[in-house]
């Protein structure tokens, strides 16, 4: 069973809107838009949690489907986690 707990910390891991910590996207200093086919999501996020140095989060702003790619918005602290996104799946 999952207590109330493990809900809210689900909740954020999925929506990407906020962190349990109570921090806004509007706090982070760079952004970057990217859209990506159905089912490729999984592969930004693992890299993003491997390569980026400093604090970031991540928000759909549309969802993906089958037949349209999705469009997420990444914030990051840092200018270099920023550039080294943008190259790669920018």
């Amino acid at each position: 069973m999952i207590g109330p707990r493990n809900m809210l910390l689900e909740r954020h891991r999925i929506s990407g809107l906020q962190d349990i910590y109570g921090r806004e996207k509007g706090s982070f200093a760079h952004a970057q838009t990217i859209e990506k086919k159905y089912g490729t999501l999984g592969d930004v996020l693992d890299w993003c949690k491997t390569e980026l140095t400093d604090d970031w989060r991540w928000q759909m702003v549309e969802m993906s489907a089958t037949d349209r790619p999705g469009r997420y918005i990444f914030y990051f602290d840092s200018e270099r986690d920023c550039l080294a996104f943008t190259l790669k799946w920018g």
